[in-house]
């Protein structure tokens, strides 16, 4: 294997941010009633047990979702960055190594809370977000790209932009990159993520922060 080939892949909420944005947006923002009835917790558990589809909850999520732009954006600026990423992203630009974050959250977050950190030039991938009279509304744009359990199919994302004898290095933490990892040749995991790997005998390295990245980029893949 080529190990001075690589391309870096990178998971979002929980990632990137320590926090998961997506999920604290509905939180936060979802018809308080339903909070309060525990609607947004079984939604949640209805799709990791695979009885909803990505596209199915977080189109329902979004449709009972009360808020503004601005309101979004205040909530957002509360949002940083895992350490070393911002140092990921300047070894990957030096170095010509290609990263992209892959999504199966909403871009329109993604793209505000890299630009609060003066992040403009990495590129993204995710489902699309849509402001819609006071709500929020979703748009797939690759949903047809995979099986349809996720909205944005990230393994499939890996297998075609990965070119012959790149090595793929996948970074991620949950639910959502439990198909991309299978076609990861490196794979970095933290919280629920590694708990799937350890269940299906899936080759993990254990990271706490970005800075872990660096250090392989740096040594590790030599």
């Amino acid at each position: 294997m080529n190990y001075n080939k690589i391309r870096l892949f990178v998971d979002f909420d929980g990632t990137v941010t320590l926090k998961d944005v997506g999920d604290s947006i509905f939180e936060t923002f979802l018809d308080p009633l339903l909070l309060r009835q525990g609607w947004h917790a079984a939604i949640i558990e209805e799709w990791k047990s695979g009885r909803l589809s990505s596209h199915e909850c977080l189109t329902r999520e979004c449709a009972r979702t009360r808020v503004t732009k601005k309101e979004l954006d205040r909530h957002l600026d509360a949002f940083t960055l895992t350490a070393g990423f911002i140092e990921t992203i300047d070894y990957c630009r030096r170095n010509g190594i290609p990263l992209t974050i892959l999504s199966d959250g909403l871009d329109y977050y993604i793209e505000y809370v890299l630009g609060r950190h003066g992040i403009s030039d990495v590129r993204i991938i995710a489902n699309h977000l849509v402001f819609d009279n006071g709500s929020l509304a979703v748009e797939f744009p690759y949903e047809a790209k995979g099986c349809g359990r996720c909205g944005n199919c990230k393994r499939w994302h890996l297998d075609t932009l990965a070119a012959d004898g790149e090595t793929i290095v996948y970074v991620g933490d949950g639910y959502s990159d439990r198909y991309a990892v299978r076609s990861a040749d490196v794979l970095f995991a933290r919280g629920d993520l590694i708990e799937y790997c350890g269940k299906y005998g899936i080759e993990f390295r254990e990271y706490t922060d970005f800075f872990d990245i660096v250090r392989y980029l740096e040594h590790g893949s030599r």
